[in-house]
């Protein structure tokens, strides 16, 4: 069955100021117009605090977490029963981190992503982000709708992150930042296969599809975007599969959307049935998910490459005779 997530997400415009206190309203601006898409979660920008406000140190514009921020952010949470990401500079003792903090539906503090890459502050190359230091790790959290993972600015440049929260089984990546990177999402969508939702102190935000596909974006006109995602879609590579579309598309019609990317041999399928899942339709046509295809190729490449024997379990789920190319 269908697994419709509601997300919005923002930008700032570059606007904000003079002081933190008018950014907080500011924030709560663009709150008050996201949460009445009704969504499930919403990503706010990278450090939005600390936008056109002048500091000499990092204390000025940091806060404890709990602090007043998250606490504002929270009763949005809880009022309007979503998932809301607060990015903020944490006070961590005598440290400071470039967080985003993930708050659910009760206004509970869920969990805090930590910016693993802070960028060079600077020509000498001897502080990050005025003193920033580097998060350690980064976590998949579960949420009521599915797995979703956080990254910040800089990350966009890195594998690690990306990879990790992959691994971790990350169906949406969030994306706080101070730019608005543009292309680079749609790559990081399309290499993870996931979707990422960017939300940014600049202009453009968006919510791009698992194929790189932007499906809402901000604007000057428009700081505030929402679209609706499904996460029971499944990825396909034409190889052995393409010959069963057909029979996809007379069988169900209208209850299944399939989206086909012809230059880069994929396609997707998602259900418009509360009794139909992308799993049924992979068990009913024999096919073979995009992971699994491309993971049984590696066992079979690097089996041929060590002269080792073909393992035995790499039979896929159709029969010898099923067409590969069409």
């Amino acid at each position: 069955m269908s697994r419709k997530v509601r997300i919005a997400t923002v930008a700032q415009l570059h606007r904000g100021g003079p002081t933190v206190q008018h950014n907080r309203e500011l924030i709560s601006t663009l709150i008050v117009q996201a949460v009445a898409e009704r969504p499930d979660i919403i990503c706010l920008p990278e450090t939005f605090l600390q936008q056109g406000v002048a500091f000499d140190h990092l204390n000025q514009v940091a806060e404890p977490i709990p602090g007043p921020t998250t606490d504002l952010v929270s009763a949005y949470a809880r009022e309007n029963q979503c998932y809301i990401i607060c990015p903020l500079i944490g006070a961590h003792d005598e440290r400071f981190t470039n967080d985003a903090v993930l708050i659910d539906r009760e206004g509970a503090i869920q969990g805090i992503y930590s910016k693993l890459h802070p960028v060079v502050q600077g020509a000498t190359f001897t502080c990050l982000e005025q003193g920033v230091t580097p998060g350690r790790s980064a976590p998949v959290f579960q949420t009521d709708f599915g797995r979703i993972g956080i990254q910040i600015c800089f990350d966009i440049w890195f594998d690690d992150g990306w990879f990790a929260l992959k691994r971790g089984g990350a169906e949406i990546v969030f994306w706080a930042s101070a730019y608005d990177a543009g292309r680079h999402l749609s790559m990081r969508a399309w290499a993870h296969r996931v979707y990422v939702v960017s939300a940014v102190q600049a202009r453009y935000a968006r919510i791009v599809d698992v194929m790189g596909d932007v499906r809402a974006i901000t604007g000057p006109g428009d700081p505030v975007t929402a679209h609706t995602v499904d996460l029971d879609v499944g990825l396909f590579h034409a190889d052995f599969n393409n010959v069963q579309v057909p029979l996809i598309r007379t069988r169900y019609g209208t209850d299944v959307t399939i989206r086909m990317w012809h230059e880069e041999g994929v396609f997707s399928l998602e259900t418009n049935r509360d009794d139909l899942s992308v799993a049924d339709l992979i068990a009913e046509f024999e096919l073979d998910p995009l992971e699994t295809y491309l993971e049984r190729n590696a066992r079979l490449q690097d089996a041929v490459r060590a002269g080792r024997p073909i393992p035995e379990d790499l039979a896929p789920p159709y029969s010898p005779d099923r067409v590969q190319w069409v």
